[in-house]
């Protein structure tokens, strides 16, 4: 039995529908913006929740990739597509054909005695679009909870907010540490932030929860909760 040329492989392996090619690019911005844009909103929750940097509206950075380009030189052959279409009696339809693609590396063109100048040159270029918006999305809608409801819906969730005062009327734990509270809206999120802290004592952990602005769910942020 004749010895399996693991070149020959290899140029198998590396050839591909040109329309495969394009597709991997695409879904390689995708995945890499995909994960651009999470980073972006850790980083917007981070700030929405800290007692002072949410003081100051900052937002998180948003980054986006305004062109890519591609560039390639290769081979390119005419495949026959294999596929039935039609019946085989009756209106038999013509069997379709695709571009396959071979990049010009240098063991290829030493096995094939391939000639670069030849080769087909294709220029691909993506840019981003903005998404279709409706005349209701121009202007974000105001919050439909108030400051108060907020308040009163994080206080009555699990999470462990101090809520005893002092005669003077300060939030106050039993070791007489005082707190105060910040509401914050991300009217980007939709989002009510509310947070309880000791400017005193920075060594106690803050208290945070997310107030959802269309259904007024409560999610704990800080302290994490176990198993979430």
């Amino acid at each position: 039995m004749a010895a399996t040329d693991p070149f020959a492989n290899a140029v198998e392996t590396f050839s591909a529908p040109i329309e495969h090619l394009i597709i991997a690019l695409g879904q390689g911005l995708a995945t890499a913006q995909n994960d651009l844009d999470r980073n972006s909103i850790q980083t917007q929750e981070a700030i929405d929740a800290d007692p002072i940097l949410s003081q100051y509206g900052l937002q998180a950075t948003w980054y986006q990739f305004p062109t890519a380009t591609m560039q390639l030189k290769m081979s390119l052959s005419i495949a026959e597509d294999q596929t039935t279409t039609g019946s085989a009696v009756a209106n038999p339809l013509p069997r379709r054909v695709r571009l396959v693609a071979q990049p010009l590396s240098a063991s290829f063109q030493k096995q094939f005695s391939f000639d670069a100048q030849a080769a087909t040159e294709i220029n691909l270029t993506i840019v981003p679009v903005p998404p279709p918006r409706n005349a209701n999305a121009l202007n974000a809608p105001s919050p439909s909870m108030t400051q108060d409801t907020v308040t009163a819906k994080a206080l009555a969730s699990a999470a462990p907010f101090v809520k005893t005062t002092n005669a003077q009327g300060q939030t106050v734990d039993p070791s007489g540490n005082v707190y105060v509270m910040a509401v914050n809206f991300n009217p980007s999120a939709r989002l009510w932030y509310v947070i309880q802290y000791s400017p005193s004592n920075a060594s106690i952990t803050p208290t945070v929860v997310a107030v959802d602005d269309a259904t007024q769910t409560v999610r704990q942020i800080s302290p994490p909760v176990p198993g979430q």
